[in-house]
């Protein structure tokens, strides 16, 4: 194998605000806006489709650069994940007879969000202060009122898969409850094998997936994380447009760095579940669990001994019989 990938990508402090003078052009129809979440617009003839619209005080950027690509109406809208990154914008972008297409447990994450928004964003602020104060400078220099956080009821939601066309470009959604949020969703351009992925994989492509995160969320399982991510490999994508930073393209080179983040997840999975059926403590497993060098990942947005903590907690719960 190559050395990994994530040895020459941007890290998680590398994510700023949306700024983008202009939209970023990825081939003749798909165009990028970056932000705090990548945000994409895919032109057809019979109007435009929108991925992801950044939290609400981005979206007047990324709406600007977009209109200056295309004025067609917005016909779709579609949310890979509920995130406040990913659906904050969708109120400026929607119109009149905008679909806005979500996993069918978007609003049920979004209501879990909306609940818990003071705890998370206190868990979190540490981290991200830089990056939020000169989010708060750039909205300050936009022309109008800022835009409120959008928190947007999806007109259409799906279980598994849902598929549509438009102006001869064949779209199909396809859930991957195994990404940041159980309701996350691919967006699959079959015909030209590009996908869409949010952060299916997490916030940082080749790193290892955050199972568990800093501001706090509900422990993702290994396993649907590792058939996830087989979703992924068995559509055999030349391009993969992530949720943060710059795309990654290559039939061979996606597969060989999703096979790696698959072993290494599944590594991380075994021998944790070894450890816990041999009467080992979770802490002695955090310290003593590494990964061989066939799976080096990245650890820049969460770290292997969380990846044990959170398997372990996942199985047997928070009680370590150490006391009572």
């Amino acid at each position: 194998m190559s050395a990994p990938l994530y040895r020459s990508r941007p890290g998680g402090f590398d994510l700023q605000p949306a700024s983008m003078p202009e939209a970023l052009k990825i081939n003749d129809f798909i165009y990028a806006s970056w932000g705090l979440s990548n945000s994409f617009l895919i032109v057809t003839s019979e109007g435009r489709v929108v991925i992801n619209t950044g939290m609400g005080f981005e979206a007047p950027v990324h709406k600007r650069n977009y209109d200056a690509i295309d004025s067609g109406p917005v016909r779709y809208i579609l949310l890979t994940q509920g995130h406040v990154d990913h659906v904050g914008g969708v109120d400026l972008f929607k119109e009149e007879g905008t679909e806005v297409v979500a996993q069918a447990g978007n609003p049920t994450y979004q209501d879990e969000d909306e609940r818990l928004r003071a705890a998370r964003a206190s868990r979190s602020t540490f981290a991200f202060a830089k990056t939020i104060a000169r989010a708060a400078s750039l909205a300050k220099e936009h022309k109008g009122p800022v835009p409120q956080q959008s928190k947007p009821v999806p007109t259409i939601t799906f279980e598994d898969e849902y598929e549509f066309e438009l102006g001869g470009l064949r779209f199909q959604l396809i859930s991957v409850p195994g990404g940041e949020t159980t309701e996350s969703m691919l967006v699959w351009l079959p015909e030209h094998e590009i996908c869409f992925c949010g952060n299916v994989f997490g916030a940082l492509f080749g790193h290892i997936p955050n199972l568990v995160t800093i501001r706090g969320d509900r422990y993702r399982d290994a396993l649907t994380v590792i058939d996830s991510i087989d979703r992924v490999i068995d559509l055999e994508p030349r391009l993969l447009l992530v949720g943060h930073h710059d795309a990654i393209e290559g039939k061979a080179l996606i597969r060989e760095e999703l096979e790696r983040l698959k072993g290494a997840v599944r590594y991380v999975h075994d021998e944790t579940v070894r450890r816990m059926n041999s009467g080992q403590d979770v802490f002695s497993a955090m310290q003593e669990i590494e990964l061989p060098p066939e799976f080096e990942v990245g650890e820049g947005y969460g770290k292997v001994s969380w990846c044990v903590r959170a398997i372990w907690e996942n199985y047997l719960g928070w009680f370590h019989h150490q006391s009572t």
